[in-house]
């Protein structure tokens, strides 16, 4: 994962990038998701189109630990390697692209708010139901 950190702690994102995910806005109208692979809440308007693979990563690991953060006892103490490797690279994205400064609304306090949880607990059992 090296390769996702390449520059300092101010270019986590290409400046083309950063400014498409700092333009993006809140939009009342947003949906909220449950993506299934990694277990993470997603809004509709959270991810900027047109933007490199490696951005989109981050990004993906930025929406990860922000569910990760509403328990994050299951992942820190999982039992499954990956997954508790995963959660300190994706705490790590998270915390550099705090310290960068990053305008994401992906970090408004509606979203990184722990009551959260319920809603991802209530698409969480949704998706697992439909299987």
């Amino acid at each position: 994962m090296n390769d996702l950190f390449d520059g300092d702690s101010n270019d986590l994102f290409p400046p083309a990038d950063r400014a498409k995910i700092e333009a993006l806005t809140e939009d009342p109208d947003a949906t909220v998701g449950y993506e299934l692979s990694k277990g993470m809440l997603v809004w509709s308007d959270e991810i900027p189109r047109d933007i490199d693979m490696s951005t989109f990563k981050k990004i993906v690991m930025l929406l990860a630990y922000r569910s990760m953060m509403y328990r994050p006892e299951e992942f820190r103490d999982s039992q499954n390697e990956l997954v508790r490797d995963w959660f300190p690279t994706c705490r790590a994205t998270w915390e550099r692209a705090r310290a960068s400064g990053l305008r994401w609304i992906g970090f408004a306090p509606s979203r990184t708010d722990p009551a959260n949880l319920a809603r991802l607990l209530e698409l969480e059992k949704s998706e697992f139901s439909d299987m």
